[in-house]
């Protein structure tokens, strides 16, 4: 598997986990007075982190993509055509 790939993919996975966890909390306490820190437990902690695993490798997928779609479209060398 490719480094960058990999790279994006655990970035991807770090950082949306995060942004999971914030929204969670924010529904979690939204008609609550005092703001208190949850982790889902079980099922739904294992949903959460699966979808953004997928999300993540979807991501890393699609950015190899267009990195290689540029860099081949940047080999390309206009051609002087004479009659």
């Amino acid at each position: 598997m490719n480094k960058k790939v990999l790279i994006i993919t655990g970035a991807g996975l770090a950082i949306g986990l995060a942004e999971a966890l914030i929204y969670y909390n924010l529904g979690k306490n939204s008609n609550k007075e005092q703001f208190k820190f949850q982790v889902p437990k079980g099922k739904e902690l294992l949903k959460t982190t699966g979808i953004v695993l997928a999300t993540s490798v979807a991501t890393a997928a699609l950015s190899s993509i267009i990195e290689k779609s540029l860099e081949s479209s940047e080999n390309l060398t206009p051609q002087l055509v004479t009659a």
